[in-house]
């Protein structure tokens, strides 16, 4: 074997690795430029960044496939990019502009729309729609799933308790996604997969910032879902404060582009171009 040649996983392949680190770079491209939206008051509100949550997005998203359904916990065009949006209309969704004649912004809320659910504040209501999609696919003898990215922050703790009760009972096709809160001990997340697992239902936590080991649990776990073996509960979890590794290897973005150096699947001065075409598009839009 030539010791030079990068080393290649079957079950994570490098070209999805890169496409991955692609997805997540720009993830935080476009939260970055709707934050600078928003101090440069062009914004009427500022959406939720996403920022340290792209590696829980992208990986758990990358193998969704066509009629899958995703609801969010934030509205927002964050999955746009997921969706096969283009970039130039998710540009004009995030900054709320439109040209005389120009349907783009319009186009991208229409793509986004049919593969996000509607985005409901309540969040019991939010997740009761999530589980009705879900049943829906269950019901209709689809291999569909619905992934919920959920706040763990908005959830009480009966809600949390009924939802995974009803979806683990029914063996809805639903995967429950909770995003990672910085500065919390890992027990948070371990009792939020007791309480899962006390419903019947898997609880995995992982590393919120490795999009490797998020992107292998997803894996599974969509197999698992479309399978018809019942809904999974992946916990996005942040290192805490007083678990802190070096901060660039706990940013999700940084993490991966020095595992794909590491195992010398790209090289530092690829991974550090990755996105360059949409920071000229996002330069060309603040102009």
């Amino acid at each position: 074997m030539n010791e030079t040649a990068p080393h290649e996983n079957p079950l994570v392949p490098n070209k999805k690795l890169l496409q991955i680190y692609s997805a997540i770079v720009e993830m935080r491209l476009l939260d970055e430029y709707a934050a600078t939206l928003h101090r440069e008051k062009k914004l009427r509100k500022r959406p939720g960044s996403v920022s340290g949550q792209e590696a829980c997005r992208v990986s758990t998203a990358v193998e969704l496939r066509s009629g899958d359904l995703v609801s969010d916990a934030m509205a927002g065009a964050a999955m746009g990019l997921l969706f096969g949006v283009k970039v130039d209309s998710l540009l004009r969704h995030i900054s709320g502009t439109r040209k005389k004649k120009e349907r783009s912004a319009t186009i991208a809320e229409d793509a986004i729309a049919r593969r996000q659910l509607p985005w409901i504040g309540d969040v019991e209501d939010r997740l009761r729609l999530a589980l009705g999609a879900a049943l829906a696919c269950k019901s209709l003898k689809q291999s569909n799933i619905v992934v919920a990215y959920i706040d763990r922050t908005e959830v009480p703790k009966g809600l949390w308790k009924s939802s995974l009760a009803l979806a683990g009972k029914l063996e809805l096709p639903v995967i429950f996604v909770v995003l990672p809160e910085k500065g919390k001990k890992k027990s948070v997340a371990i009792d939020l997969c007791v309480k899962a697992r006390s419903a019947g239902v898997p609880g995995i936590p992982v590393d919120a910032s490795d999009a490797v080991a998020l992107y292998r649990v997803a894996q599974e776990s969509i197999g698992r879902t479309r399978g018809g073996d019942g809904p999974v509960l992946i916990d996005c979890v942040a290192a805490s404060s007083s678990d802190q590794r070096n901060e660039e290897i706990t940013d999700p973005v940084a993490h991966l582009k020095y595992f794909l150096i590491g195992r010398k699947i790209c090289t530092e001065a690829l991974a550090n171009h990755t996105g360059d075409a949409l920071r000229k598009k996002i330069a060309a839009a603040t102009r």
